[in-house]
């Protein structure tokens, strides 16, 4: 996944900071082995929770209309990327992980990029 400015800078500093840290994390997988996507969705899972947290503060603290829908797209993922984890200790999981991560993940993260968070972004700009 490439961190495209066009595509990817919301405008919100702190908003683009955590995505561009998220990309960096995902494009740190070092080779094909399990173990290595294991590391790297660990490092994702954990700064997701972080990422996600303060995005939902700014939320709370600007009274953001749509904060539930967000929310619940926030514990969706997270719920995912765990089960994902949890399950790669067998062969059939370790292909369902890689799958995960080389399919889903990075669609998803545009597709909640250029929807959520732009709307996300777009209403705090409009507070400030």
């Amino acid at each position: 996944m490439e961190f495209i400015n066009d595509k990817h800078i919301l405008g919100n500093d702190q908003m683009d900071m955590l995505h561009k840290e998220f990309v960096d994390i995902y494009n740190s997988l070092e080779n094909n082995e399990v173990e290595s996507y294991k590391n790297v969705m660990a490092k994702l899972l954990e700064q997701s929770k972080r990422h996600f947290c303060q995005e939902e503060e700014m939320m709370e603290q600007f009274d953001y209309p749509r904060k539930r829908d967000h929310i619940d797209e926030h514990q969706k993922v997270l719920a995912e990327m765990e089960y994902f984890i949890n399950k790669s200790n067998t062969k059939i999981g370790q292909m369902m992980l890689k799958s995960y991560f080389n399919e889903k993940l990075s669609l998803w993260f545009d597709l909640h990029l250029i929807s959520m968070d732009s709307d996300l972004s777009s209403f705090l700009k409009a507070k400030s």
